[in-house]
């Protein structure tokens, strides 16, 4: 069984002030994390390897090649991981990731199962698996916070407002976790310390392939045109209204016709 986790990097936000008045980021520590979403598919993927034989693979897609986060991956026990990058990255949205690890999917031969983060962190888009989805022709789960594979079967526990529902899916499957679905566990000391040494078998586990041999030009147009980002405006000031009375219901009344009809 081979399974494929994406992994993407995101700036801490421990280290980003928002400042609303000035209308800017500012950027104090520079620090990348893996997206928590991403982590908790990883940590399934490696309780499914470590309940059956199971290969883990994680990709990353990033107009660079990102060391950190596939390194970490591999540490942590996926068997290997994949770069793939090129500067059609640079402007890609969801669309064009989705084409391109169908793309990776094909070169290495199949996988039965695709785990990937359902939400990110720096933008909330959840629209990754879903597109992957879609492309492939697979069944899709969204929003797993259990997760084990039987009989040809991946099964899952997902949150619907209050309750928790099951859910089933023949391999091959697209499956997301939700954030803070698993603790993800920390990696191997030994195998921390020879991928950043680039020593042993741990060090050839690392692959780069470039984008522009995965996809056309074509393919690598994005579908989302990005028109310009702002922040919101400041909230205002509501008025205090003092109760219970008959007035003070009239009050609210009325204020909430207006939000109606603005």
């Amino acid at each position: 069984m081979r399974i494929l986790v994406i992994l993407r990097r995101v700036l801490d936000p421990a280290g980003i002030v928002a400042h609303r008045r000035l209308r800017r980021l500012f950027i104090n520590r520079e620090v990348y994390i893996i997206q928590p979403a991403d982590e908790c598919a990883l940590e399934a993927a490696l309780r499914i390897k470590d309940a059956a034989e199971a290969e883990v693979v994680v990709a990353s897609g990033q107009p660079e090649p990102d060391d950190d986060t596939l390194r970490r991956g591999i540490a942590m026990g996926a068997d290997r991981g994949i770069y793939v990058s090129g500067e059609a990255f640079e402007n890609a949205d969801e669309a064009v990731v989705a084409r391109a690890l169908e793309a990776v999917i094909e070169r290495l031969g199949g996988v039965d199962l695709v785990l990937s983060g359902a939400t990110t962190l720096d933008t909330g888009q959840s629209q990754l698996g879903l597109r992957l989805a879609e492309a492939l022709g697979w069944p899709q789960i969204v929003g797993a916070w259990q997760l084990e594979v039987a009989g040809g079967e991946v099964r899952a526990v997902c949150r619907d407002s209050e309750q928790y529902i099951r859910v089933e899916a023949d391999l091959p499957a697209v499956v997301s976790m939700a954030s803070g679905a698993l603790k993800p566990r920390y990696p191997d000391g030994v195998r921390l310390i020879n991928i950043y040494r680039d020593e042993g078998e741990v060090a050839e586990a690392l692959q780069l392939w470039e984008v522009d041999e995965l996809l056309t030009p074509e393919e690598l147009s994005p579908v989302v045109e990005t028109l310009g980002r702002d922040f919101p405006p400041e909230r205002e000031r509501g008025e205090r209204v003092e109760g219970p009375s008959e007035e003070a219901a009239q009050v609210v009344a009325e204020a909430l016709r207006q939000r109606m009809r603005g």
